[in-house]
């Protein structure tokens, strides 16, 4: 495996791979749509866990004013901290690790598709930097996309290029990491005033508002992805 992750494979897009023309390339290519479903469903559990873990916080939040203002019962307390205690911060990992593990080995394997379909000069990066881009600090700003990019293109018919709907995925990726790691740094400072406690619910809100749409996104494109890929696989087998 090539995990040279150092500067762009800057080579001519024209080389494209004559899928089932020699049979060489079909032999090559892989199916992902099983693999994609799975990471589509792990991703949809995150959103879903996400989504939850706000509502936890908007009950805890309401329910502080209202003792504030003297009208919570024992019983509201007792409720919200359950409901909040399915929400430690665990369970996220316990559906975000996942989730991330099966999403990079389906794009691992859609570049693999991708450069039998489009030849190597049609992928920009290295392959090492389709795992690398994620954790690499800066780097992870905009290689990631490029990567999913690459392999939209090579796998879509007539080479199409990615329309703003990916564009917009990777904002919402990017700017709702920014804002989920300012709800934390909030989190981590323990909240002394309802005034602290409104801002993390509101921090919160707004990051889970951008995973939800990076997520359904990120969604519809594994989706598109591995329906391209395994048409031209069932033509390549021909």
């Amino acid at each position: 495996m090539n995990t040279d992750f150092g500067g762009d494979m800057e080579h001519p897009k024209e080389g494209i791979a004559s899928v089932g023309a020699d049979g060489g390339a079909a032999e090559r290519l892989r199916t992902v749509r099983g693999v994609g479903v799975a990471a589509s469903v792990l991703v949809l559990l995150v959103v879903a866990y996400d989504v939850l873990h706000t509502v936890s916080d908007w009950r805890v939040y309401l329910v502080v004013e209202d003792i504030l203002a003297g009208n919570a019962t024992v019983a509201d307390v007792q409720s919200v901290d359950d409901f909040a205690g399915y929400f430690d911060g665990l369970q996220g990992l316990a559906v975000l690790v996942p989730a991330g593990v099966v999403f990079l080995i389906w794009l691992w394997r859609a570049r693999l598709n991708a450069e039998a379909l489009g030849g190597p000069g049609s992928q920009r990066r290295a392959r090492g930097w389709v795992v690398g881009s994620w954790m690499t600090p800066v780097a992870n700003l905009w290689i990631p996309y490029r990567v999913v990019a690459d392999v939209w293109e090579a796998s879509a018919p007539r080479r199409t290029a990615p329309g703003p709907l990916l564009t917009v995925w990777w904002v919402a990726w990017v700017v709702g990491g920014m804002v989920n790691r300012a709800y934390t740094y909030q989190v981590m400072k323990d909240a002394a005033s309802e005034d602290d406690l409104r801002r993390v619910v509101y921090l919160g809100t707004v990051g889970v508002a951008l995973d939800v749409l990076a997520g359904v996104l990120i969604v519809h494109t594994v989706h598109r992805i591995s329906v391209w890929q395994t048409q031209r696989l069932a033509g390549a087998g021909r």
